[in-house]
């Protein structure tokens, strides 16, 4: 049989070796280990990928809702009579949650510890609301100094644990901010 007859030929009807048999299935084999070793690594990075993503984008609305937060407490009317006044407390913490929870699906309850937040098994808000009328600090009588800190933390549950690195295999993001505005300018 000539060369001009083997290439007519489909590759399936070519006659195999025992020698050109036994390395193909040798390269089968190895293929397979290959695959088998760099499947878990690819997968790895994958998982981490999509928690980045996720981690960043729960970070990302959490920092929108604290500063959104902060400015509503802030710009909040200085009428006492006005139902969009607030109270330093409870009050100041009640509206400060229902701004987060609102914008990131996540149930936020007033911390209770007021001042810092020592745990953060569910998610939590606190915050300082102050009205400074001395001069010094540019409020006055009629235009009161408002400032507004809003803290707030959220334990973020992985997709994928990461012994290492997870607090329970939660990570804890924390975020504040501060807004000062002199009220009815």
């Amino acid at each position: 049989m000539g060369i001009k007859a083997l290439l007519a030929r489909p590759a399936q009807d070519i006659p195999v070796t025992g020698r050109v048999a036994g390395r193909r299935a040798r390269h089968r084999g190895q293929s397979l280990v290959e695959f088998a070793v760099v499947l878990p690594v690819m997968l790895a990075i994958g998982g981490v990928l999509i928690d980045a993503a996720r981690l960043y984008q729960v970070w990302t609305t959490l920092e929108a809702a604290t500063r959104d937060a902060a400015q509503y407490l802030a710009t909040s009317s200085d009428d006492p009579y006005s139902p969009d006044y607030t109270w330093a407390g409870t009050d100041a913490d009640n509206k400060a949650a229902y701004i987060v929870s609102a914008a990131t699906s996540y149930t936020v309850t007033r911390s209770a510890d007021s001042a810092s937040m020592t745990s953060c098994a569910v998610p939590q808000v606190t915050t300082t609301f102050t009205q400074d009328t001395t001069a010094a600090s540019g409020g006055s009588t009629a235009n009161p100094l408002n400032t507004a800190t809003v803290r707030v933390c959220i334990p973020f549950h992985t997709v994928f644990q990461y012994p290492f690195l997870t607090s329970d295999g939660a990570f804890l993001i924390r975020t504040e901010r501060t807004m000062s505005v002199l009220a009815g300018r």
